[in-house]
């Protein structure tokens, strides 16, 4: 059993907002914890060399730079699911452990991502601002019902939002390097070449996992595959879909529709990314996919729970 003097040598920094059973549940145990969720990068170079752990969410990038500082670094908790702002290589270079909270947030972005395509799909923003400016015109959206719903990353999250997709009486396929056919069945889906899924599907899911070295999923010359009136809901990353050429697309393809809960640059930054979401068949979302009370709490404890193993602290 761990004693008092081991619990306090382990020093942590909790870069981002987190709810508050993560911060409690490291001070309940006599660990030295300082919860700095408003740090600056140059903020972190300068106090990383005092702590053994770090906590994150999307907000801090925790790079070779950063990595290189910590001297004292065991263990980089992330309290998400994604590790792209995570430099990973240079995690393992330093033995330096990453924890995460994979599974925590899966129902919360499920809905988000739902959401998003029917707020597309029946022009939902557009009407809801003209009614409020007492413009009453109707538009013609189209029903989820019979329409084939290509998914990109057939993970937890891919797999639960088909489980919903299917409730919703959509047709089902997706592209994963690793397929796992008792899954798929089960949503009465199959697997398809990226290409085919491109071609044929009416509305895209982009559920991708990505590291910091990954390059786009979609290019231009995916883009110029899909449908001229596909509707692509991004919940992962930004940076699967190459941004420039996304741009071109939807300008090129009016009746095309894109909604995402992550940019490149969150608020935008580059002048491609602020045309981009001023475009009017475009909805954006400030990264809410795991915004939720629950989904918050979940994170924490889960998060909680895995760092309290990894550092043996009961």
């Amino acid at each position: 059993m761990e004693t008092d003097a081991v619990r306090s040598n382990y020093k942590i920094l909790i870069c981002d907002k987190v709810d508050d059973i993560l911060v409690s549940g490291l001070t309940s145990r006599k660990l030295d914890v300082s919860y700095e969720p408003e740090i600056s990068p140059q903020e972190l170079m300068q106090r990383i060399p005092e702590f053994d752990v770090i906590v994150v969410r999307s907000r801090t990038k925790v790079t070779g730079d950063v990595i290189e500082k910590g001297r004292r670094l065991k263990v980089i908790a992330r309290a998400g699911v994604g590790i792209d702002n995570i430099d990973v290589k240079a995690a393992q270079k330093n033995n330096i452990k990453i924890v995460t909270a994979a599974g925590s947030s899966t129902d919360s972005v499920v809905e988000l991502a739902i959401s998003l395509a029917i707020n597309l799909a029946r022009h939902i923003p557009e009407l809801c601002s003209n009614a409020k400016r007492g413009m009453f015109n109707k538009k013609t959206g189209v029903e989820l019902h019979s329409k084939t719903a290509g998914i990109i990353g057939f993970g937890r999250i891919g797999f639960q939002t088909a489980i919903s997709l299917r409730a919703l009486g959509m047709n089902i396929i997706a592209y994963d390097p690793i397929q796992n056919e008792e899954r798929i069945s089960s949503v009465s889906g199959r697997y398809s070449t990226l290409q085919e899924l491109l071609k044929v599907s009416d509305l895209i899911f982009v559920m991708v996992t990505l590291d910091s070295g990954s390059k786009p999923v979609l290019q231009e010359k995916e883009l110029s595959m899909l449908k001229h009136s596909a509707i692509i809901v991004n919940t992962s990353r930004a940076e699967a879909i190459h941004g420039p050429s996304l741009l071109n697309y939807l300008k090129l393809n009016r009746s095309s529709s894109y909604a995402t809960d992550v940019l490149v640059n969150e608020p935008p930054v580059e002048e491609w990314e602020k045309e981009l979401v001023s475009l009017d068949n475009v909805i954006v979302t400030p990264h809410i996919g795991a915004q939720t009370v629950e989904a918050q709490q979940r994170i924490a404890m889960l998060t909680l729970e895995r760092l309290l193993e990894t550092i043996g602290v009961e």
